[in-house]
């Protein structure tokens, strides 16, 4: 009988999984999951993170063990442990998604395409829903992402015939991984709690999700980014599920089109990353990196712990740490935060990137990294003269926690503070005072993006000043945190997919790669009003991204 390895890497799932129903359609089946020092110990694991993941393993091989399967798991270099799997099962080659989510997994799966054409062993790659391989213009690449969420769900197999005779190792601990708790609360794993907090978002949520996704305390987000991260769910199956919801009320038809429209962003991200995955590692313009950033330590401490002086920002620095960002540390209030370190602050996105990544269980690099250069303004900007720069005081209160409810859980200091004195507090006893005058950073910053802004703004041609993929391609923050970066070090550090090359590239693919920096529909910065309470209570108007 025929014998196929499935290796499951962010898609751990058994619905919508392509390899694993083409290869339980074939015969007996390996599924497994390998435990990758060097993504355990990268500098931008996060520790609840990885707990999640554990919980979602556990609840894939239960899935697996209903239809007669588990799920085996290894330890060690899938470039070593694959073909090790093949020769030992006698298996005729490996089923996998493509991977395009960090450097290090391009590099890795580079290395094991050679080692496995050098071994005359077989892979077939499969590619993801909502990706793909070439270069479109952004308007076309739109148009196939609709076109792939509108496809049929591959079917769930009816069976997963695995052999008793190959060997599991038990789910590891944390520790076991060298990992140390954070005491964060962990979200449910598995498919069956992905799909309970889709039909709960919308049965109790979506008609005042477009309107109170600004707001922290409502709690109107989804809840599902963990679990589209990690491939729980299929973005295809959320989509689907949401246009089946059938309603004539506008409220609902706006938040369904906005859920949807955040799916389709979060694989825009993914697909850019394809293209240039030096994005993990640099701004997109060279010019923004260049001139260099300001670095002030003991700043980013009190950035990090929740210390500046605004309470805004202090309460969603003192959420993420404590909660790993689900559920309440909604875009909003990410942006916020973000902002502040970068156009106020001054300090390089990557920094705000790495504590995000070390922190949020739903980290996803690429569209953390793209959000995060996006709030900084050093990406998405070849067409516009503005960046959208939050003020942290009380136009932030009154615009995303009117009522304080959010700030006065975070930061019970100001708790006996009215909401339009939150704002701005000063001389209370225990908090500190503010380590910025708001204005006169902002225009710091916006003088300093005009100015770098003018080597490329609306350029036809951006690429000669897009930065390149850096010879050394350690991850940022390896000297901060204990990493395994020895793949970073290895001749001739070769990537699958293989990223664009932006010297081969002729006008017409240099246009196109433009239309993905460019905004496509009208966006005016935003006029802060200040809003009387009664009116700040009924909702806001969520900008798009894009």
């Amino acid at each position: 009988m025929n014998r196929t390895v499935v290796w499951f890497r962010r898609d751990l799932r058994i619905a919508d999984h392509a390899p694993l129903y083409r290869a339980a359609l074939r015969g007996e089946v390996i599924p497994v999951f390998v435990f990758d020092r060097a993504l355990l110990h990268h500098p931008e694991t996060g520790s609840a993170r990885v707990a999640f993941m554990l919980n979602c393993l556990q609840c894939l091989d239960q899935d697996l063990r209903e239809r007669g399967g588990r799920l085996i798991l290894r330890f060690g270099d899938p470039v070593e442990v694959l073909p090790q799997l093949i020769r030992e099962t006698q298996a005729e080659g490996i089923y996998a998604y493509i991977d395009f989510e960090r450097i290090y997994g391009r590099v890795r799966d580079a290395r094991l395409n050679r080692v496995l054409a050098e071994q005359q062993m077989k892979i077939r790659w499969f590619e993801p829903s909502g990706s793909i391989p070439d270069l479109i213009p952004y308007p076309d690449y739109r148009d196939r992402w609709f076109a792939d969420m509108q496809a049929d769900a591959i079917p769930v197999p009816g069976r997963v015939r695995v052999p008793e005779d190959v060997a599991s190792e038990p789910v590891p601990t944390l520790q076991t991984l060298g990992l140390i708790p954070d005491n964060k609360l962990i979200p449910p794993g598995g498919i069956a709690a992905a799909r309970q907090l889709l039909q709960e978002f919308l049965a109790e949520k979506v008609d005042r999700y477009y309107w109170q996704l600004s707001y922290p305390g409502a709690e109107a987000t989804t809840g599902l980014s963990p679990y589209i991260k990690f491939g729980v769910i299929s973005v295809r199956e959320c989509y689907q599920t949401a246009q089946r919801l059938k309603s004539h009320d506008p409220k609902v038809q706006r938040s369904k089109q906005q859920l949807i429209s955040r799916l389709r962003w979060g694989s825009g991200f993914a697909q850019r990353f394809r293209y240039l995955p030096q994005l993990e590692l640099r701004s997109l313009y060279s010019i923004f990196d260049q001139d260099g950033w300001e670095f002030d330590e003991d700043l980013y401490q009190a950035w990090q712990q929740g210390q500046t002086g605004f309470p805004i920002v202090d309460a969603a620095a003192r959420c993420l740490q404590a909660t790993g960002g689900w559920k309440q540390l909604n875009f909003r209030v990410r942006a916020i935060y973000s902002s502040f370190l970068s156009n106020l602050l001054g300090m390089d996105w990557r920094f705000g990137a790495l504590h995000f990544m070390r922190h949020l269980i739903d980290g996803d690099c690429p569209i953390d990294h793209y959000q995060w250069a996006m709030q900084a303004g050093v990406t998405h900007c070849v067409d516009k003269t503005w960046t959208r720069i939050y003020n942290p005081e009380q136009v932030a209160v009154d615009r995303c926690d009117p009522e304080g409810a959010f700030i006065k859980q975070w930061v019970p200091e100001l708790a006996n503070l009215p909401p339009e004195a939150l704002g701005s507090p000063l001389g209370i006893k225990g908090y500190p005072d503010p380590i910025l005058k708001y204005k006169a950073a902002r225009q710091r910053r916006v003088q300093q993006l005009q100015q770098q802004r003018q080597n490329f703004l609306n350029q036809e041609n951006v690429i000669p000043y897009l930065a390149r993929l850096p010879e050394s391609v350690i991850p940022f923050g390896a000297e901060r945190f204990n990493s395994e970066i020895g793949w970073a070090k290895l001749p001739d550090v070769e990537m699958f997919p293989p990223s664009l090359d932006l010297e081969g590239l002729d006008m017409e693919g240099a246009i196109a790669l433009r239309t993905w920096f460019v905004a496509h529909v009208e966006i005016k910065p935003h006029q802060p009003k200040r809003r009387s309470k009664k009116k700040a209570s009924d909702g806001v108007i969520q900008l798009s991204l894009l």
